[in-house]
């Protein structure tokens, strides 16, 4: 069995993955790819978030999973998911997948476009943690769905996951900084640039936008409100979460 796993030494989940990897004994038996250092790599394989794990070239595991689900998947054995999900469940999976990323947080939370992650499917089955069927019983949830109050309805859990990882981008280029510090340098305009091109690929996925727009500028809005509030309090656990990351990466990444 080919297994392939792709990290980044930023990556709690990839951390917990990595730290899982080696108390089981399986770390000999997968390739660590370091998308940091091999980005093209990651992008012919049509990597989205990280960890990414193949298993015999597909992509089975995606941002968020279950280790367990993992362990079991590298053994060898068939995927233990439920086979008959509800709606709202299959809802929720798709939530925790997006939401796992601040890539795919940003893109929904700006463009309120849920259909568009139909059109991959292998990698919404992945991030989604579900098979064919259920793949198809989610296609036809997002045919009728309002995608715009499913974003508005999950907005804290967007404003968290989007601020922060501004903070942690924050940490990597000033360290340990205080909002006075960080907003005396970003602006609410700086603020809205990130937003549009930090879900992007160069010009892939990027969809533009003007603070002119009543819609995108309300959102900016309250995603620089939001840092307001909380930007310190997410700098004290990033930057704790950074520096355990960092303290074991070149011995869990080996």
């Amino acid at each position: 069995m080919d297994i392939e796993v792709f990290v980044h030494p930023t990556c709690s989940t990839c951390h917990a993955l990595l730290q899982r990897l080696h108390r089981w004994g399986l770390i000999d038996k997968v390739r660590i790819i370091d998308t940091s250092k091999d980005p093209y790599v990651a992008i012919e394989k049509g990597v989205r978030s990280v960890p990414s794990i193949f298993i015999n070239g597909e992509l089975a595991f995606a941002g968020v999973m279950d280790f367990e689900e993992v362990r079991s998947a590298l053994l060898g054995n068939a995927p233990m998911r439920s086979s008959s999900p509800s709606e709202n469940e299959l809802v929720q999976a798709f939530m925790r997948g997006v939401l796992d990323s601040v890539a795919t947080a940003l893109w929904l939370y700006v463009n309120e476009d849920c259909g568009a992650f139909l059109r991959d499917g292998a990698t919404l089955k992945a991030m989604m943690g579900i098979g064919d069927e259920e793949l198809g019983k989610f296609e036809a949830i997002v045919q009728g769905m309002n995608c715009a109050q499913l974003v508005s309805s999950n907005e804290e859990s967007f404003l968290r996951v989007i601020s922060t990882n501004f903070a942690r981008e924050i940490y990597w280029v000033l360290g340990k900084v205080s909002w006075a510090t960080v907003k005396s340098l970003y602006s609410r305009e700086a603020v809205a640039h990130w937003m549009i091109v930090r879900s992007a690929l160069g010009r892939v996925g990027l969809r533009p936008h003007r603070l002119s727009e009543p819609g995108f500028a309300s959102k900016v809005d309250r995603v620089y409100e939001y840092l307001e509030r909380r930007f310190d309090e997410l700098m004290d656990k990033v930057s704790k979460e950074q520096d355990e990351i960092a303290k074991d990466w070149s011995i869990l990444a080996r």
